[in-house]
């Protein structure tokens, strides 16, 4: 597939500095090295490693100008080409996406070590109008596929009991046969068995899954066309390496978890289910977060250009900082305990020739120290 790798530039924004952001904490320790781990000509939010490297990276239709084949996988030689390969990666305007990827917003890689992705299967009216009118109702799914032979495995699509209008799933994780995911359009968690088949919906747009009243960073504010930016509901989802406990948060927090065992039992009503939710932390707006196997969270900061590592005991320490962290989005901790980190704005690459015209987003990786200030890090949570 030949899609453009120029315009992209057009793209950049400068970012302004928030009034509402707390005050970064100083990095505690030498500064920690931040590896290019790829250079990629489209704009990437999510990647995801398998267990022996094999990197995936997600790729949302952001602007109508700039084709995106929604994902690509690294090669052996580096290069990127789109995976599966096929017509997943042809969508165009007036399709109706039901088997295409429309917005692919989430990809992960659990202990299964197959490739999951989120397809919202809309798109935005400000940048794309009238289309989502010739979009089928079941462009929204969840899509399994073989990393290595792009084979598509599973497509999971969900009734209007679970999608009710407006809804819009955003991330997903897994423990065991249970597939958690977060509703970002109304709010709400949504618990998918593999085994049986059985979906629920959860805490339907209660204020627990609804984005706070926090300002939204100014370097966001043409994101989304002509349209407002208004932040997602429910976005960012963790789940601790025991399977627990599940955290979510939107970007602009509040970070809430509850137990599982209350979430996926269906005689707990959803009031009762409210009662059990705990309020964690007030984070900064962040793009995107990863939890390690130790339960901390590392969120990717929008306007700090921190990556910030909460500790289970609510203590904060800054893992790296660097001022090409513009935009930080959906992290990932690989077998090897690096951290990779997406970043949507474009970096200039500080080698001559075409290089930064041509692959202007990069996706970074930092090593995972020991410790961070006293707090104990961990390695992946994979789900099993």
């Amino acid at each position: 597939m030949q899609t453009s790798r120029r315009g992209f530039l057009a793209l950049a924004c400068a970012a302004a500095a928030s009034s509402a952001v707390r005050p970064a904490r100083a990095l505690a320790q030498p500064p920690l090295r931040l590896d290019v781990a790829v250079r990629s000509p489209w704009m990437a939010n999510q990647v995801a490693l398998t267990s022996d490297n094999i990197m995936f990276l997600g790729l949302p239709r952001y602007a109508r100008q700039t084709p995106t084949p929604s994902m690509a996988r690294r090669e052996p030689g580096g290069t990127l080409v789109p995976f599966p390969g096929d017509s997943w990666n042809d969508w165009k305007p007036g399709d109706d996406g039901r088997d295409a990827f429309v917005y692919l917003n989430s990809v992960h890689i659990f202990a299964d070590d197959m490739v999951w992705c989120v397809d919202q299967g809309s798109l935005s009216e400000g940048i794309f109008p009238s289309v989502n009118a010739t979009l089928a109702s079941d462009a929204q799914k969840l899509i399994q596929l073989d990393p290595r032979s792009g084979r598509v495995l599973t497509v999971l699509r969900f009734d209007e009991t679970i999608l009710p209008p407006g809804a819009q799933m955003n991330d997903l994780r897994m423990h065991g046969s249970l597939l958690y995911v977060t509703d970002s359009g109304l709010g709400g968690l949504i618990v998918h068995d593999l085994a049986t088949g059985k979906t629920m919906r959860r805490l339907s747009g209660d204020k627990v899954v609804r984005a706070s009243l926090a300002d939204v960073p100014e370097i966001l504010a043409h994101v989304k066309g002509g349209e407002t930016f208004r932040p997602p509901n429910s976005d960012m989802i963790e789940i601790t390496a025991d399977g627990k406990w599940l955290y979510w948060a939107a970007p602009t927090g509040p970070l809430y978890r509850v137990e599982t065992r209350y979430l996926k039992d269906e005689a707990v009503s959803d009031a009762e289910l409210a009662a059990h939710v705990e309020h964690v932390f007030d984070n900064n707006f962040s793009g995107g977060c990863a939890m390690d196997s130790l339960g901390n969270v590392y969120f990717s900061e929008t306007v700090t250009r921190n990556i910030t590592v909460l500790s289970p005991s609510g203590k904060t320490a800054v893992l790296v900082s660097d001022p090409t962290l513009v935009r930080p989005d959906g992290s990932f901790i690989s077998r090897e305990r690096r951290l990779y980190i997406p970043i949507k704005q474009p970096v200039e690459s500080g080698i001559e020739g075409p290089t930064a015209d041509e692959a202007p987003f990069v996706t970074y990786a930092v090593s995972l120290p020991e410790s961070l200030d006293g707090i104990p890090l961990g390695g992946p949570v994979t789900g099993s």
